[in-house]
């Protein structure tokens, strides 16, 4: 049995925020353990003390040194922590931003090593966006993911005002291509159609109206997509695109900056979304809402979206596991000798 379930690490987030709270709300539901192995990165103090201080469920726990040894139908858990640690409940602290990098990169490690199949971040500070970014040498795709609904971000947290300087032509083209692969081989789109956002409001086909960065950025790339064989239309504005529900229409959308996929996405689903991130070896899913230190230790946070992302991190791991048993033997192309009336096939020619 437990050769085939899934084996999700949870990087413990901010102990003096809700991150806790929801672990625990999502795994005292005994059936998650029938399709995934738990492993938290964090620390068995720290959630015994949220359990006690909240009156939460009691968890089915085990105490485990290496992922190797996780059990099935419990929360096996890694001390990745300090010994002494204080919960300092709506208070963030180098202590426990220290305590959620080092989980952070324990569980990362046993990523890249295979050790784990997928990882699902809960909330804290820490910037896993910029961290994942150093170790790759590039910058995942951020995906707010919820269903079928999709939203791509062109942009992370980066202030308004610097959107415009870093929005090239060549680079939002190579991030609709990154969507369009993962929207084939993560979630098994056949044929993606992708919306994208404008960046100047009332600026879009609709309108008839172009903007200079329309103009000049994001009508090219939405035209070079095209001749790349990717489905490709745009640019929306923003606030019609979702007002005339526009976006059931597409596979994902494209935003331009982090608050135009951002609140559109947040409001449509009432905190029930989470996000993925994209051009990555492996799969690392979070909830779509932060630390939340005004509910923290008061049992008021709902964990739908961290289940989510914990549902979702098992979704991709199957679908990518399909997908490479699917192209691992491709058949080769046919090629024909022409010009005469006999056609003869030939397939010892390698494919160019």
């Amino acid at each position: 049995m437990s050769e085939k379930l899934i084996k999700v690490g949870i990087s413990q987030g901010d102990i003096n925020g809700i991150s806790y709270e929801l672990i625990i709300k999502t795994f005292e539901d005994v059936r998650i353990f029938e399709f995934c192995i738990p492993i938290l990165y964090g620390s068995s103090k720290v959630l015994a003390y949220h359990r006690k201080i909240m009156e939460l469920p009691s968890v089915n726990v085990n105490m485990i040194h290496y992922a190797g040894d996780a059990g099935v139908n419990r929360l096996n858990i890694i001390n990745c922590g300090i010994e002494e640690v204080v919960v300092d409940f709506s208070k963030p602290g180098p202590e426990s931003e220290t305590m959620a990098q080092r989980a952070m990169q324990r569980a990362y490690s046993d990523l890249k090593s295979g050790l784990i199949d997928a990882l699902v971040l809960a909330p804290s500070n820490v910037d896993e966006f910029q961290y994942f970014s150093q170790q790759l040498g590039h910058s995942p795709l951020k995906i707010l993911v919820h269903n079928s609904f999709r939203i791509a971000l062109a942009s992370d947290k980066i202030p308004l005002s610097d959107v415009p300087s870093k929005l090239t032509s060549e680079s939002l083209l190579n991030k609709i291509k990154v969507l369009h692969a993962s929207l084939i081989h993560d979630f098994a789109v056949t044929i993606p159609r992708i919306a994208v956002l404008s960046l100047n409001p009332g600026m879009g086909v609709k309108e008839r109206k172009e903007g200079r960065e329309e103009t000049e950025i994001i009508i090219p790339a939405i035209k070079a997509a095209n001749e790349s064989n990717i489905i490709c239309f745009g640019p929306y504005s923003g606030d019609e695109f979702f007002a005339d529900c526009d976006y059931k229409k597409f596979d994902a959308i494209f935003a331009i900056y982090y608050d135009q996929g951002f609140i559109p996405f947040r409001s449509i689903l009432s905190g029930e979304g989470a996000y993925y991130l994209a051009d990555m070896p492996f799969v690392a899913t979070a909830p779509d809402h932060g630390v939340a230190y005004d509910k923290a230790g008061k049992n008021e946070s709902s964990e739908t979206s961290f289940r989510n992302a914990v549902y979702l991190a098992i979704d991709l791991v199957q679908t990518r596991k399909r997908d490479k048993e699917i192209f691992a033997n491709p058949l080769k192309k046919q090629y024909f000798e022409k010009g005469s009336d006999n056609e003869k096939l030939d397939l010892t020619k390698d494919e160019e």
